[in-house]
């Protein structure tokens, strides 16, 4: 019963956002009593807290195993957006903001992933892009990781774009491909162009 309390916390949290979403309506989608949920939850925050560490062990799955499968790090990009595009479609813009605003615990597990798992996987595959050519050499490899995690942050920000009509994965891949433009090679931007038509047909 908890693994479906939190399967369907996630579903609701996701395409609502977390703050709207009340223990109410989980179990009246569930059909099943609030008493049932406070029973493997003591409340919101702890469901809320699950919900995000459980997010951030299966991202840390799906690194791993998009390493494995592409060790071109271009291909890579371009595979992960293809992950991320349904929960991207369906997500909440606000569900990040409101969760650093009112689920600080949460939070708190979602930025400690950022800076200890994220700002390394960039690294290393800014690394691994100069390493094979695709990449500038001449690039910061530790700005441009944070550079772009705090790009990536910002559209989850109501007030970053306010009458954006683009969909949050649209604007994701918007904000990627002018970051890409500016550290591919030659070399890097060919690979890239391929890449990208492939994605838009």
């Amino acid at each position: 019963m908890k693994s479906r309390i939190l399967e369907k916390g996630t579903q609701l949290f996701f395409r609502y956002g977390v703050k709207s979403v009340t223990m109410d309506a989980i179990a009246a989608d569930l059909g099943i009593s609030k008493k049932t949920i406070y029973q493997h939850f003591p409340d919101k925050d702890s469901m809320v807290l699950q919900v995000v560490e459980i997010f951030v062990q299966q991202d840390e799955v799906k690194w791993a195993e998009l390493d494995k499968q592409f060790p071109n790090v271009i291909e890579k990009m371009f595979k992960s957006f293809e992950m991320m595009k349904e929960m991207l479609s369906q997500m909440d813009p606000r569900l990040l903001f409101e969760i650093e605003k009112y689920f600080p615990n949460a939070y708190k597990v979602f930025r400690d992933y950022n800076e200890k798992g994220i700002h390394a996987y960039l690294i290393n595959d800014f690394k691994k892009g100069i390493q094979f050519g695709y990449f500038r050499r001449d690039i910061d490899v530790e700005l441009l990781a944070r550079l772009r995690m705090a790009e990536v942050g910002l559209a989850f920000k109501p007030d970053f774009y306010p009458n954006n009509k683009l969909s949050l994965y649209e604007t994701q891949l918007t904000l990627m491909d002018i970051f890409m433009r500016g550290i591919l090679t030659e070399k890097g931007l060919t690979l890239y162009n391929s890449y990208q038509n492939n994605l838009k047909s």
